[in-house]
Formats: structure tokens, C-alpha cells, sequence
């Protein structure tokens, strides 16, 4: 059952990123893996609290990530800032 409603409530997705400025550099505490896909930013929901969280595929979180929120939404906006301030932004979110 692969519709619409039932990815929308997916606990697991990943995020894409890619720099605003191709020329420019990421900067911060950003894993260069993160661009070439070799590792990945993952955004889950423990299913008992439905907050949400960031996980990498591999490695240690940045400080700022290591917060939970009530909604995807709520992520998602802290993440745009986080990044936006890094030179990247997230083209793509994933439902895994």
C-alpha cells in the first residue's frame, strides 16, 4: 500500500542536500559525505513519543541537531535554518 496518506506518516526519511552556492563551501561541522551520498541525514520519529530526531547513517551529530520536535515540520524548519547558514539547502526529502 504505497499511497500518498501512508508515505506522508513514514517515520524514517532522508534528506538531500546540495549547496545554494555551487562555488562556495559548506561550512560549519558539515560531513563532506553528506554531498556525495556516501552518508546520510536521517530524519525518524520514535514511534512511542512520535517525536522526531535527526540520525546520521554513520558519525556523530552536530551539537545544533541533537534535538527532538513535535512535528516533521517542525524539523524540517530547523533544519532549512541550520543549513541555509552552511551554504546548502535540502533539495530532496526521501520516505524510506
Amino acid at each position: 500500500m504505497d499511497n500518498l496518506e501512508s508515505r506522508m506518516h513514514a517515520p524514517d526519511r532522508t534528506l538531500i542536500l546540495e549547496k545554494i552556492d555551487p562555488n562556495g563551501k559548506a561550512t560549519g561541522m558539515i560531513d563532506p559525505a553528506l554531498l556525495t551520498g556516501e552518508n546520510k541525514i536521517i530524519a525518524k520519529m520514535d514511534p512511542e513519543t512520535t517525536f522526531w530526531y535527526f540520525t546520521y547513517g554513520r558519525g556523530q551529530l552536530p551539537e545544533p541537531l541533537k534535538q527532538k520536535f513535535t512535528s516533521f515540520g517542525a524539523l524540517r524548519k530547523h533544519a532549512d535554518v541550520y543549513f541555509k547558514g552552511r551554504n546548502l539547502r535540502i533539495k530532496e526529502v526521501k520516505i524510506l
